[in-house]
């Protein structure tokens, strides 16, 4: 769960997700990426830096620039989450959520629907 918590943080500011756009339809440079986007580019190395910390994106070496590409494996891992949650019913530590309160509670006030005052 910590992964997926990363790499949502990860992709929760829009510059990141803009940068990730760039990287799946090309192999891009942060010169390149800062050029695009119209920032700094040490603001792109700071952006570049999170998405490597959650396994966004990985650098490959060439020459003299690093250019980045998207790991497809950690989408992969966000799918299989968001699967478990839609059709698995994905249950996380105590949070649970009984059968009885469905989307009709908060008209009949179950007791499910009621805020827990202890």
């Amino acid at each position: 769960m910590d992964k997926v918590v990363k790499i949502f943080k990860a992709l929760g500011d829009e510059t990141r997700l803009k940068i990730l756009i760039f990287l799946t339809k090309r192999n891009i440079c942060a010169k390149g990426i800062s050029k695009h986007l119209g920032i700094s580019p040490a603001a792109v190395s700071q952006h570049l830096k999170i998405l490597r910390e959650a396994d966004i994106i990985k650098g490959e070496k060439i020459g003299y620039f690093v250019q980045y590409n998207v790991q497809e494996e950690t989408f992969s891992i966000i799918a299989r989450f968001i699967e478990e949650i839609l059709i698995n019913d994905l249950t996380y530590e105590n949070l649970h959520i009984p059968k009885e309160c469905m989307a009709e509670c908060t008209i009949k006030k179950n007791k499910c629907c009621q805020k827990n005052t202890n």
